[in-house]
């Protein structure tokens, strides 16, 4: 019994790693998304711009979310997902962040595919960094920080094959009492 759940579970896992997977949009060349922030260091309580530029014109509009910071729009403030349009290829929106740390601001087209992700160090008053104007911003690589979808599939293939094979051998146990 053993050997059929392992073997399931082999299957199940290069389904799920090796084959087809949903549809996500795929950048090459130029097209690459580049996420940036107007000033990568910012002191506690300043602002700095995080943009996503070179967007196709499949992507209309943008969201934001960040680890602990606040993004605004104008009046709206929130430490949620902030949506903002894409306007000739890129979109912005602002982030704050009032204690010292660091921080995170991540960007995905409508459908929750990534585009990219800036990092943001804040420092405290007073230790000489510069505020939330001027800076150059060049996109940062991802760093990791997420778990892939192919291994979050993995886990709930491996559980429905649990539950499988313990339905199975619950149903074979009751029909062999039974005779």
């Amino acid at each position: 019994m053993f050997k059929k759940i392992f073997t399931a579970a082999a299957v199940a896992g290069l389904l799920v790693l090796g084959g087809g997977s949903a549809a996500h949009a795929v950048y090459s060349g130029d097209d690459v998304p580049v996420t940036s922030a107007s000033a990568p260091t910012i002191t506690a309580g300043n602002s700095t711009v995080v943009t996503v530029s070179n967007l196709g014109p499949e992507i209309t509009s943008v969201s934001f979310t960040a680890n602990g910071g606040a993004l605004s729009s104008i009046v709206l403030a929130s430490v949620g997902p902030v949506v903002k349009p894409v306007s000739n290829g890129s979109a912005s929106v602002t982030f704050t962040a009032t204690a010292p740390g660091n921080y995170t601001v991540w960007a995905a087209d409508a459908s929750g595919n990534p585009l990219g992700s800036v990092a943001i160090t804040v420092v405290a008053a007073g230790s000489g960094a510069g505020g939330g104007t001027g800076g150059t911003g060049g996109g940062l690589p991802a760093t990791g920080n997420e778990l892939p979808a192919a291994a979050l599939w993995l886990g709930v293939g491996a559980l429905g094959i649990g539950g499988i094979a313990i339905a199975a051998g619950v149903a074979r146990r009751r029909a062999h009492t039974s005779n």
